[in-house]
């Protein structure tokens, strides 16, 4: 009777700390979900800063797939798949308006000052839906950050 109580308490026992390894993994996942979303956002904010004044020197579609190249070889290790799938779909939208912006090769300046002088252009619809798009979809990123677990 006696050996089996042991045997009982040691398998409960084992129990225990099989449940406390997992609880410290996924602690541990978390953590690197978590450093590696902040890494990307520091990233993308240093690179964005570049991106809206690289178009004060070469033309905004070059800034523009500058910026989205960087963005592209980030590490993305350990990142949650929502999140990366969410920055890929930001990166895209970014993509469209290079697109766009591929028609005026000689406007210069600041990438903000550039989209109000786009706004006044032919294809001023089609810009102020593309921007949109990237709002939206840096909405998800943001959204895809906070729901990382």
């Amino acid at each position: 009777m006696k050996l089996l109580l042991l045997i009982v308490f040691f398998s409960i026992l084992g129990c225990k700390e099989s449940v406390v390894k997992k609880n410290n993994s996924d602690s541990s996942l978390e953590m690197k979900r978590t450093e590696c979303i902040e890494r990307i956002f520091a990233k993308d904010s240093f690179l964005g800063n570049v991106r809206n004044h690289a178009s004060e020197k070469i033309p905004l579609k070059d800034a523009l797939n500058n910026y989205t190249s960087e963005l592209e070889s980030l590490d993305y290790t350990n990142c949650p798949e929502n999140f990366i799938s969410a920055f890929q779909d930001h990166i895209n939208a970014w993509k469209k308006v290079a697109e766009i912006s591929s028609k005026y090769p000689s406007l210069r300046g600041e990438l903000h000052d550039i989209f109000l002088q786009l706004e006044k252009s032919k294809d001023s619809i089609e810009l102020k839906s593309l921007v949109k798009q990237v709002w939206d979809t840096w909405s998800k990123v943001e959204e895809s950050a906070s729901n990382q677990s």
